[in-house]
């Protein structure tokens, strides 16, 4: 496998001992940070990353995802599903009643963007922008193991949080808003999702989180709120505008589905869904990180 050579700047450590501090001698990364004149003293604050700067700020946020230990990620796993459960529940009212088109998916998309908005500035524990964990794997930063810990315990995390929104969204009585047109949204939503055969399953997942990694990578890279906010809406209402599949949306959309009427959503193809929605996501994810970062670096083999 292509290994990425190490950033000049910043130490390494093996994947056993990453959160032991570097050598005192070790090089310094050069101090990028700005001074703001505020009368008698000053305010520091940052800038934000630049393209080439970017593969470094994500590989150490993402080699951060690992350091809570596994109460404290599933904690934050469970808040990233119901996060993204909310942008779910947004998707859904935009769809209530709105002719199909273009405008309608648009709106729907920027409506679920709000989701990803929360998990970026909370800082919760998302699966899909986790999949860029190959990063520091690649690298020999953090093993294989390790990521597929973190793998496994988010995604079950996400999939508690997403369901668990699904449940009270459902029970608030919220799906017979709009003369019912919420709960029809969900479930033509779920109908097609699980209309889908395996192939575009696969290739909507990679495309998916191509769009949501994107968005993570920018966002990673800006120091404010609202650079956040903005380096996630256009990315993310792309792809729920192209009704690409999105593991954790899932985890809550096809639950609604399913309880506003299990015979139209089957437990056994939602299952399928969101296996292989993940498997594609995890391709996605990987691809933009190994890409991008090969891209800024020097490979050796």
């Amino acid at each position: 496998m292509p290994h990425i050579a190490p950033h000049p700047h910043r130490c390494t450590t093996s994947a056993s001992r990453w959160r032991r501090s570097c050598d005192k001698g070790a090089a310094r990364r050069p101090d990028r940070s700005i001074r703001v004149g505020t009368g008698r003293g000053f305010a520091v604050g940052q800038d934000d990353a630049t393209a080439d700067t970017l593969a470094d700020s994500v590989d150490d946020a993402m080699l951060a995802k690992t350091r809570p230990p596994v109460g404290a990620m599933l904690l934050l796993g469970m808040a990233a599903g119901a996060q993204i459960g909310f942008g779910a529940i947004g998707y859904l009212v935009a769809q209530a009643g709105m002719a199909p088109g273009g405008a309608t998916q648009l709106l729907s998309g920027v409506a679920f963007s709000v989701g990803l908005m929360l998990v970026m500035v909370t800082g919760t524990q998302l699966f899909t922008g986790n999949t860029m964990l190959v990063l520091p794997t690649v690298q020999n930063r953090l093993s294989v193991g390790e990521t597929l810990r973190d793998w496994t315990v988010v995604w079950v995390a996400n999939l508690i949080g997403g369901i668990v929104i699904a449940a009270l969204f459902v029970a608030s009585g919220a799906t017979d808003a709009i003369d019912g047109s919420v709960a029809a949204a969900a479930l033509k939503t779920g109908d097609t999702k699980l209309g889908k055969d395996w192939i575009e399953l696969l290739a909507s997942g990679v495309l998916a989180n191509m769009l949501v990694c994107l968005a993570v990578w920018m966002a990673t890279g800006s120091k404010t709120v609202a650079g956040k906010i903005a380096s996630v809406i256009g990315p993310v209402a792309l792809f729920v505008a192209a009704g690409f599949e999105h593991s954790v949306a899932n985890m809550t959309l096809l639950p609604v589905a399913w309880a506003l009427d299990p015979a139209a959503v089957p437990v056994g193809p939602l299952l399928g869904n969101l296996l292989l929605a993940t498997a594609g996501n995890i391709v996605g994810g990987s691809l933009v990180a190994i890409t991008l970062a090969a891209g800024h670096r020097t490979l050796t083999t």
